[in-house]
């Protein structure tokens, strides 16, 4: 292997760890507005009787994003019984 092929290997390399790393940071923020927005979304879902009926709602169903839609729900439900004593 002579220096200019070892160099186009290294820089290849490089450019596909630069592009894994871009891409994965690009994911997780994207992850992350999602989640704000289902926060937003469920922020005024607080008592015990909305948490009831969405909880019932997401009961049957098996998703990255339902799973956090019922940790904000009990979140939102914990918060509003503080706030309550």
């Amino acid at each position: 292997m002579n220096t200019n092929t070892h160099s186009s290997t290294t820089a290849s390399l490089s450019r596909r760890l630069l592009t894994s790393v871009r891409d994965d940071l690009r994911e997780r923020r994207e992850a992350r507005a999602v989640r704000r927005r289902l926060q937003r979304e469920l922020a005024t879902h607080s008592t015990r009787a909305e948490v009831d009926d969405l909880m019932a709602l997401l009961h049957h169903q098996e998703s990255a994003q339902a799973d956090q839609a019922r940790e904000i729900l009990v979140r939102n439900l914990h918060r509003s019984d503080k706030l309550a004593s």
